[in-house]
């Protein structure tokens, strides 16, 4: 019978939930203020990358969330940069977009 009807119906999911996050707003505000550089090169122009933290990923139904949660995790590993952002975007079939967006989390030499 489920082949008829369909899929069971997924639970409703608050998909705004960054209201009460203190993460992503702390994440948006570095953002907007520069103090956080994204680029989808491997380098930022005129820096030095000292490290480099890994992969990080964040993904969600709503691109704020996925975007500003990527820069929380990076945050959150003490690096002041994410390079090779990329990001890509799923279509479920009842015509939910899923989010996700990755990078390298590094830290940047001292300017001189």
């Amino acid at each position: 019978m489920a082949l008829i009807f369909g899929s069971p119906k997924r639970p409703v999911v608050d998909k705004d939930d960054s209201r009460n996050d203190q993460r992503l707003a702390l994440a948006k505000e570095m953002y907007m203020a520069g103090k956080m550089k994204i680029v989808t090169t491997e380098s930022v122009p005129g820096r030095d990358i000292q490290s480099a933290f890994g992969l990080i990923v964040c993904r969600s139904y709503v691109f704020d969330n996925a975007f500003y949660g990527l820069m929380a995790q990076a945050v959150d590993v003490n690096a002041d940069a994410i390079v090779g952002y990329r990001e890509s975007v799923s279509f479920h079939p009842e015509g939910d977009k899923y989010y996700s967006c990755y990078g390298t989390a590094v830290r940047m030499k001292k300017l001189k």
